[in-house]
C-alpha cells in the first residue's frame, strides 16, 4: 500500500512538473525580467526603437503620432487609419499581453474576420516584439506610464 501511495505521489509530481516545464518553455521567449541592468534596458529600448522605425513607423509615424483621422474615418481601402502609439490614443488601455499579440500576430488574433492592415509581424521574434513594446511605452508621458502601471499591476 505504501509503495502504491509513493508511486501515485511520484506520478502526480511528474505530471505537475511536466506541465510547468511545458508552460515555461512555451512562453519563455515572451518573458522579460524586471531585474535587467540599466545597460540591458537601454539596449532593449535602442533595439525597440530601431525595430519600430523599420516595422511600424510607416503607418504609425516617426513620432508614434498615428495617422490623421485615425478616429473618425477609413482609408481608401476601407480600413481604419493607424492609431497613435505615443500615449494620446487608446494603446495604453490595452494589457501588455494584448499589445504583444497585436504586434506579433496582428488584430486577426482577436478577430478572425479582420482584414485590415495590422496583420502582424512574423519576421519579429518574441524578444523583438517586447523591445518594440518597451520602446513605445517609454515614449508615453509620465502620467500615462503611471496610469498604465497601476492598471496592469497584478
Amino acid at each position: 500500500m505504501k509503495k502504491i501511495l509513493i508511486l501515485i505521489v511520484f506520478i502526480i509530481l511528474l505530471l505537475v512538473g511536466g506541465y510547468f516545464l511545458l508552460f515555461q518553455s512555451k512562453h519563455s521567449e515572451e518573458i522579460v525580467t524586471s531585474s535587467a541592468s540599466l545597460e540591458e534596458v537601454s539596449a532593449q529600448l535602442e533595439l525597440g526603437k530601431a525595430l519600430y522605425y523599420t516595422h511600424c513607423a510607416s503607418c504609425h509615424g516617426d513620432n508614434l503620432q498615428g495617422q490623421p483621422k485615425w478616429k473618425t474615418s477609413l482609408d481608401e481601402d476601407g480600413h481604419n487609419y493607424a492609431p497613435p502609439l505615443n500615449g494620446t490614443g487608446h494603446t495604453w488601455h490595452h494589457s501588455e499581453e494584448q499589445l504583444y499579440n497585436i504586434i506579433r500576430y496582428g488584430l486577426k488574433f482577436y478577430n478572425e474576420n479582420y482584414d485590415g492592415k495590422m496583420q502582424g509581424n512574423d519576421k519579429l521574434s518574441g524578444e523583438d516584439v517586447w523591445s518594440i513594446l518597451e520602446y513605445i511605452k517609454s515614449v508615453w508621458p509620465e502620467s500615462i506610464q503611471k496610469k498604465y502601471k497601476t492598471m496592469t499591476k497584478h
